[in-house]
């Protein structure tokens, strides 16, 4: 049997360097749920995947789609007060700590201390990836697969992957700004949805729907800035 030696070694090296990078956040983060496992974010994204483009739609086919408009007000403006709440956390620990000195270089969390509660802020921001499938489900369950883009499912599919990889790999607080932004972006979504759930009598007032959407790309070009361009001209240091 041949096989190109160089190759192989390649690879073996990129795994050992994976595996240090999985292994390089912080070691009290790293075991938090949906966190520690190698797989369970990946196996909860292709079961999405599965479901929203092939189980769902055939489950609903000879089915009468179903009223979730109060469900759909609840889950939403659940979504805004969990959401914001993480932000005023945040936002909090960034301008009453020490922490606007230290976004930038490699930090230790400690229990007890501001930098376990700003990790357990942004967790629950990860965690709320997973909750957010339901946007896609209750297209399905409402029959209104028109709705669902691929790029809407690409989206909600990859948010969890990304979130468990900061997670795993990042000690720095810079992980604070693209966090931060997007569930400002979310707020600011969900809030619309709610409302919009409502009923047409308030659906007429909600102006800015035409907006979302530009917002939502604002936010994705910020964040790329931020990361490619931003951190490293600046310096910072993520381990």
């Amino acid at each position: 049997m041949f096989y190109d030696e160089g190759f192989l070694w390649s690879n073996i090296t990129l795994l050992e360097h994976m595996k240090e990078t999985l292994e390089s956040g912080d070691p009290i983060v790293r075991k938090w749920a949906l966190v520690e496992s190698n797989y369970v974010p990946f196996l909860f994204s292709l079961l999405y995947v599965v479901f929203v483009k092939s189980l769902g739609p055939s489950l609903m086919r000879n089915r009468k789609p179903f009223n979730l408009r109060n469900v759909m007000i609840l889950y939403n403006f659940l979504l805004v007060t969990t959401y914001l709440a993480c932000v005023l956390s945040l936002a909090y620990f960034f301008f009453t700590t020490d922490a606007y000195e230290k976004v930038c270089y490699p930090s230790e969390v400690r229990k007890g201390h501001y930098t376990y509660w700003a990790a357990y802020a942004g967790w629950i921001i990860y965690l709320l990836k997973y909750i957010e499938f339901s946007d896609t489900v209750f297209f399905i369950l409402r029959k209104k697969t028109h709705l669902i883009t691929n790029l809407h499912v690409i989206h909600h599919a990859l948010l969890p992957i990304i979130g468990w990889f900061l997670f795993r790999s990042e000690r720095s607080g810079f992980q604070f700004v693209p966090g931060v932004t997007n569930a400002i972006v979310h707020i600011v979504m969900y809030t619309y949805y709610g409302l919009a759930a409502i009923g047409p009598e308030v659906q007429k007032h909600l102006w800015w729907k035409e907006h979302l959407t530009k917002f939502q790309m604002l936010q994705f070009i910020a964040i790329i800035f931020f990361v490619l361009v931003v951190l490293p001209v600046s310096g910072c240091k993520s381990n």
